[in-house]
């Protein structure tokens, strides 16, 4: 584990896999850490490839800071962990909510940002979680059935490792309470206008039976939004790198592919 300093003094842990010259950034979902990617890293041909994957500010191995839950805050923490790791410009995964922090740190750091995968994103566009529903998935933290029943079981449609899901549980358990209410509410934010100004390729994977972020939904609000981007449905729900590992990290590789050589170039040479 490696650690990186945000600006304001927080420490942000992050993993890293491969030493190759094209950096790929990948971001958890809600009260995830680094860990949750390693399934789907493991099936990656890491061939040209550095991976690099924070845990956020709240989560995993980094910081259980009291402040610091905004867009603007956790696109400097990610910033500052592709910055320690050499990364100037990378390409940059986002599944669930991180979906919406990656289109935001695309839409405010262009310079940064060679592509994007979305994976079951939230949209740029407003996402509210019901008051109701946010509480009751925070309370669920310390009750592993309850957090299964309410925060997994709903979205999962292709049965996942029990590794896995034991993994998450541990992750969530771990994470700071303040982390899980304050980036719900994150979720909440606009920048709607901000990510039509979007211009890198775009890849955006959706689960045909997820019930939270469905394809329709996705088609409507992400792709009316970001020109040129594509979707992907898969026959799964919505914890697709757990769902489809093999898929989510074959579908990773045809896009950094079809990205070309150029672009690796443009990341060393950054």
């Amino acid at each position: 584990m490696a650690v990186a300093q945000s600006d304001d003094g927080a420490r942000i842990s992050y993993e890293t896999s491969g030493n190759g010259s094209l950096p790929l950034v990948l971001l958890h979902g809600w009260g995830g850490s680094a860990s949750y990617w390693r399934e789907m890293v493991s099936q990656l041909d890491l061939a040209g490839l550095r991976v690099i994957v924070p845990s956020y500010r709240g989560h995993g191995d980094s910081d259980k800071a009291a402040t610091g839950y905004t867009l603007d805050q956790l696109a400097k923490d990610v910033l500052a962990v592709a910055d320690t790791a050499g990364a100037q410009r990378f390409v940059l995964v986002g599944f669930s909510m991180s979906g919406k922090f990656a289109q935001y740190i695309a839409a405010v750091h262009p310079q940064r940002v060679l592509g994007l995968v979305l994976i079951g994103p939230v949209p740029a566009t407003e996402f509210s979680v019901p008051s109701e529903v946010a509480k009751a998935w925070c309370d669920a933290q310390h009750d592993r059935k309850a957090a299964f029943d309410q925060i997994l079981a709903p979205f999962i449609k292709i049965p996942v490792k029990a590794e896995l899901t034991k993994a998450f549980l541990d992750d969530f358990q771990k994470a700071a309470r303040v982390g899980l209410e304050q980036t719900l509410e994150m979720c909440a934010v606009s920048f709607a206008e901000q990510a039509r100004h979007i211009g890198v390729p775009t890849l955006v994977l959706a689960g045909t039976y997820d019930p939270l972020m469905t394809p329709d939904l996705l088609r409507s609000t992400v792709l009316s939004h970001i020109s040129g981007a594509r979707l992907i449905a898969l026959p799964c729900g919505h914890e697709i790198p757990h769902e489809m590992p093999e898929h989510a990290a074959a579908l990773v590789e045809a896009f950094l592919s079809g990205l070309g050589p150029s672009v690796a170039i443009k990341s060393a040479a950054a």
